[in-house]
């Protein structure tokens, strides 16, 4: 029977400075912490006289607005805090920068006093509370106040009811394989009621929802979706409902006649050839519906008249909602124009 023996490699020179250091009797290892301790104490040293001497720096203090007025909005955002430019001694600086539970200095709007010419624009210079600001921070002495000058611009409040408009994200994989869409998306309210500025509310002609997303669908969903917001707009509904349709498709090929509208009563206008290939898809729960409405290819003289001399364009002369994705071959085609 062999029998194995293990050798113990040979200590590195890592482990034999790392023993060396952790002997206590070792004059390596006295004579470093000696050293480590005169670093020490030198750096605080260094570091108690550094923080006694003056310094300038910036100091970021809260504010926070209050009351205001009714039935009026802000235009624009206002400042979460104000910077301040202060000289003092680097324990006060320090003591300032690390205090987290600062009281945020508060501005009472309702109290506020038209400050220029403008209608509903009021005006805070920050110069005005520099005393408040010494008492919170103590033995700092504040040079400067930015911004100088708080400017609030107020504007009636407008209400409109404005339509919802859902949105889908765009994902490839939204419907499984020969799963589509069957109609519009239903939302429930289907409108909301809108209020803001009056410029900006005047502007809004849908609220979006927020992109809806699924995978491999193929059935009918309905959903809760939230609203997209949109700055300084407040909303009565914050979510709605969306039902998505869902249904199985096909897709169809056949070929018909192209017609030709908008033709003058003196003319006489063919397509040459007389027929092409459609193909678009159909839900199947819609398939019967197509021959009470049929499809009907058309070119246009318009684009005769317009100056296209060449092919024209093929398309349907009244497209049902109820088929997608339609192609034509040919695209395009050639004309014959006679007189009557």
């Amino acid at each position: 029977m062999t029998e194995f023996y293990y050798k113990r490699p040979k200590p590195g020179y890592f482990h034999k400075y790392l023993r060396l250091l952790l002997n206590v009797n070792s004059p390596f290892h006295r004579n470093l912490i000696t050293f480590l301790f005169f670093v020490l104490v030198s750096t605080g040293f260094w570091l108690v006289r550094s923080l006694g001497e003056q310094y300038e720096t910036s100091v970021n203090y809260p504010v926070r607005f209050t009351n205001f007025p009714e039935n009026k909005v802000l235009i624009g955002e206002l400042p979460q805090r104000l910077e301040l430019r202060v000289r003092a001694n680097g324990f006060s600086i320090l003591k300032s920068k690390l205090n987290l539970n600062l009281i945020p200095l508060r501005f009472d709007i309702s109290s506020l006093s038209l400050g220029s010419s403008e209608s509903d624009t009021f005006l805070i210079i920050t110069e005005t509370v520099k005393d408040i600001l010494s008492e919170e921070l103590s033995q700092v002495r504040i040079l400067d106040i930015s911004p100088d000058t708080l400017i609030f611009r107020f504007t009636d409040i407008v209400t409109r009811k404005v339509p919802v408009q859902p949105v889908k994200a765009l994902n490839e994989r939204f419907f499984q394989k020969q799963f589509t869409q069957n109609g519009d998306m239903f939302v429930v309210p289907d409108s909301i009621l809108v209020s803001g500025p009056g410029n900006l509310v005047n502007r809004i002609r849908t609220i979006r929802t927020r992109p809806i997303s699924y995978t491999n669908l193929t059935d009918s969903v309905t959903t809760e979706v939230e609203l997209e917001p949109v700055n300084t707009l407040i909303y009565s509904d914050k979510k709605v409902t969306v039902m998505i349709p869902v249904d199985r498709f096909t897709e169809v090929e056949e070929s018909m006649p192209v017609f030709a509208i908008n033709v003058p009563d003196s003319l006489s206008m063919i397509a040459i050839p007389g027929k092409v290939k459609i193909t678009y898809r159909i839900c199947l729960s819609n398939y019967r519906n197509i021959s009470h409405n049929p499809l009907s290819a058309a070119v246009d003289y318009r684009e005769v008249s317009a100056g296209h001399t060449g092919r024209l364009t093929i398309f349907l002369a009244d497209t049902p909602r109820i088929v997608s994705n339609i192609r034509f071959n040919p695209p395009e085609t050639e004309f014959l124009i006679t007189r009557k």
